[in-house]
């Protein structure tokens, strides 16, 4: 065991450093890779490496799957910026002894696409959207160190061009002696460069986090996310339970530098609110409904509606 813990951590180590020196380098391709998904996660900041408990997991952390007890759904549609819509559906299925099995489904539509020739006459409309389904794994290696993989199959299609490749994510979670702490790491999005005509990185991200629910009915977490092409993301998240019924949740995302005395035009708000989210759920009998609303700045803002089925 203390071996396999060995290997876990020289190879996470290396994938850090990995994404360090690759980053801001330039673009990656199959960029809806790195939408958020599941309203609750997303309500908490993005802040959910570690505290992957439910069937989200399938995309946040696979080695979070292993703690399902029992069958779990979840669904999202996001109002996303212009005309951009996408949606989510995950699937966890416990197996018993052999683990949990999850299945995830993303669908974006980018909506009608207008085009002009070089003379600027406007010619017909076309579409591009793009299909992520996500095959998942998570198991518990001992009582303290849970484990996951993740398949990803996607295609992209522009117009009348497609393109098709995979990814895979490979999660630990480790079980601290203290009460309710744990700690998660996740190698998001390795596979091979992907593109139309000229190929790119994938959105490659090394994700290492912590949570924190030793207070009754509240979690908190903590993550330091590094994108393979960029800065590395500080993302918070909240998150209390009055009488498990009602959920609120609260989280934040710092990524770079802010100027508190910048203000965008028809926002109302300092450039330091851009990475601020929020959400509420409800729950009723295997039912719960979550909302999520965050705040991008001059992007302005989305909205995320989700349910999830926890069935006994």
């Amino acid at each position: 065991m203390k071996k396999v813990r060995i290997i876990i951590l020289t190879i996470f180590t290396i994938s850090v450093f990995s994404c360090i020196s690759f980053a801001d380098q330039g673009t990656t391709a199959a960029v809806f890779l790195k939408l958020e998904q599941g309203a609750r996660p997303i309500g908490m900041g993005g802040a959910f490496t570690a505290a992957a408990d439910d069937a989200n997991a399938v995309l946040w952390n696979p080695a979070g799957l292993g703690q399902l007890t029992k069958m779990e759904a979840t669904l999202m549609h996001t109002i996303w910026f212009a005309d951009i819509w996408y949606d989510y559906v995950a699937v966890a299925v416990p197996g018993g002894e052999i683990g949990t099995f999850g299945l995830g489904v993303v669908y974006v539509n980018s909506g009608e696409i207008k085009s002009w020739d070089q003379l600027g006459t406007l010619l017909p409309s076309f579409t591009a959207w793009d299909l992520g389904v996500t095959l998942s794994y998570g198991t518990f290696l001992n009582e303290e160190v849970s484990v996951g993989v993740s398949l990803k199959l996607f295609n992209e299609q522009i117009q009348d061009e497609g393109a098709f490749s995979f990814a895979a994510d490979i999660g630990v979670i480790y079980k601290f002696p203290v009460k309710g702490l744990k700690l998660g790491v996740l190698l998001q999005n390795l596979g091979p460069k992907f593109g139309f005509g000229e190929a790119f990185f994938l959105p490659i991200a090394f994700k290492i986090g912590v949570s924190y629910e030793g207070i009754r009915n509240m979690l908190l977490t903590l993550d330091y996310i590094q994108p393979i092409e960029t800065y590395g993301i500080i993302a918070l998240g909240f998150e209390y339970w009055y009488r498990e019924i009602v959920v609120l949740r609260v989280g934040y995302q710092y990524q770079g530098m802010f100027d508190v005395n910048r203000w965008y035009e028809n926002y109302g708000g300092p450039e330091i609110l851009a990475g601020f989210v929020m959400g509420a759920g409800l729950k009723i009998d295997i039912y719960e409904i979550d909302y999520a609303y965050r705040q991008y700045g001059v992007l302005e803002s989305t909205h995320r509606l989700g349910l999830t089925l926890k069935f006994k």
